[in-house]
């Protein structure tokens, strides 16, 4: 495994001021906590963070925290626990660092990635749906997967997969193996409707406007002629 490396410092104050000023700078607030630490205030380049998840693409993976400022050391193995980005531009405002111990167990979301194109779609245009992108695994920080890979190729229509069809040694899957991951389903056919029935749809629309139209003239003659009789009797 090739290592990540993400530089960071201690912050000396925290606030609203605070941040407002280490975001002015590049930077970005963040807290490093763990089991064996003390909850400690830091900051983030940016741009290094922003580079380092779009390089690796994924946020589950194990960091050497280089704390350039710290008095007790600064080798450290961490991963991303959370990352607040702003609603609106998406961009990263904070984020959690949790500094791990190699022998202890973590719990954390893999992505699961689709691969090979099904034979329900390639031989009889079925359609791939995957109704899970992520499940829960418990593994050892140094066994952190980049992705989880699932061969969809022998699908046919019909046909589905489920967690317990992953195979992930070194880990231990935490989300139900029952549910299921992705499935292959018929295609969805659309009646085409040809020029001659449009036009008998046309005309019989017609021809219901011109009964209803028919009806109400009857209906207002037969109104009228019955106010006419009374009328007259009265006279």
């Amino acid at each position: 495994m090739s290592e990540i490396v993400l530089n960071a410092e201690i912050r000396e104050s925290i606030g609203k001021e605070s941040s407002h000023k280490i975001r002015g700078a590049g930077n970005i607030p963040g807290i490093l906590y763990g089991p064996e630490i003390e909850a400690t205030p830091i900051s983030v380049n940016i741009r290094e963070l922003g580079g380092l998840i779009r390089r690796e693409g994924r946020t589950n993976m194990l960091i050497d925290l280089n704390l350039g400022n710290a008095a007790n050391g600064n080798d450290r193995k961490v991963i991303i626990r959370e990352l607040q980005r702003d609603p609106v531009t998406g961009a990263i405002h904070h984020v959690d660092l949790y500094q791990v111990a190699l022998d202890r167990k973590l719990n954390m979301m893999v992505s699961v990635d689709l691969v090979g194109m099904p034979a329900g779609v390639k031989d009889s245009g079925g359609i791939l749906q995957q109704t899970r992108r992520e499940i829960e695994i418990s593994c050892l920080p140094a066994d952190i997967p980049n992705r989880i890979k699932l061969d969809v190729a022998a699908l046919e229509i019909g046909d589905s997969l489920h967690v317990n069809d992953i195979d992930l040694p070194g880990a231990d899957i935490i989300t139900d193996k029952k549910l299921t991951i992705c499935t292959v389903v018929p295609p969805t056919v659309i009646k085409a409707t040809t020029a001659e029935e449009e036009e008998a749809a046309a005309l019989a629309e017609a021809e219901e406007a011109e009964s209803e139209e028919a009806e109400g003239e009857e209906g207002e003659a037969k109104e009228g002629g019955e106010k006419g009789k009374k009328e007259k009797k009265e006279e």
